[in-house]
């Protein structure tokens, strides 16, 4: 068995479990959710509304990569830099974290070099992103894999203004023992107007824009339950994502299970 994951810090290229909205949380006080038993891939894209050569590239993750159909089998997340922030317009969505999370990528050797737009696929980089094929090619070689953790999340309202979400790991594969677990939320339907920079007078719109990344806390097969809260001025956003990273070989493997 292998004994844990020394994960490429900051990395993180993996696999999420998709939770039910805020609605039904406010509805219900409560909601749950449990992995598929396929894996997924996991599209990063990194971006900037302060690059001219953007918004194609957050387009592209609209309309090719977060329609219902292919959100079944892809997992398309929205990082958004801060580096090109000097140059006239800060975008509100940006995070140094994120920004040190793709130069990671770089460290773990998974990217070339660092520029927006950005495409990581899985811990690989896609440069021509835009070509015809890509996707049912990348679909049909995770067609091959199965999930070797399974993930089950609860949330809870907690009160007016706390969310607990409460993730359980079941190890399905004797090969892995460990891991790390991240909360993520997103947002969709976003949109802003530039009024300076290279972008100045455009409206840009957004979805898959990640609004918070936790650190990581340890899952093992001692260690099962890892429990989350939220920033309160998050627990609005339209998505909630729960994720384990594990390997044997320091290239995190996605994985979920229904």
């Amino acid at each position: 068995m292998t004994s844990g994951l020394n994960f490429m810090v900051g990395t993180g290229t993996l696999m999420f479990l998709g939770l039910a909205g805020t609605s039904a949380l406010a509805q219900q006080g409560s909601c749950t959710w449990t992995s598929a038993a396929e894996r997924m891939i996991v599209a990063e894209l990194y971006t900037s509304e302060g690059c001219s050569s953007c918004p194609p590239a957050d387009r592209w993750l609209s309309s090719q990569l977060s329609s219902p159909e292919r959100s079944k089998h892809i997992l398309a997340l929205s990082f958004h830099v801060d580096y090109w922030n000097y140059i006239g317009w800060q975008d509100p969505y940006s995070k140094k974290q994120f920004t040190e999370r793709q130069y990671a990528h770089k460290r773990a050797g998974n990217v070339s070099q660092i520029y927006t737009p950005q495409y990581v696929f899985s811990n690989r980089e896609v440069r021509r992103w835009g070509q015809a094929g890509l996707i049912p090619q990348r679909l049909a070689a995770m067609q091959q894999d199965k999930a070797p953790v399974g993930l089950q999340v609860s949330l809870e309202r907690k009160a007016a203004n706390q969310v607990e979400i409460k993730v359980k790991t079941e190890w399905l594969d004797e090969r892995y023992s460990a891991g790390r677990v991240f909360l993520a939320l997103y947002e969709d339907n976003l949109s802003q107007q530039v009024k300076s920079g290279e972008n100045r007078g455009e409206l840009l719109k957004h979805d898959r824009v990640v609004r918070h990344l936790s650190e990581p806390k340890k899952v093992s097969l001692a260690t099962k339950v890892q429990v989350f809260s939220p920033p309160c001025r998050l627990t609005g956003t339209k998505a909630t994502w729960a994720l384990v990273s594990f390997s044997r070989t320091m290239n995190p493997i996605p994985c979920f299970r229904r």
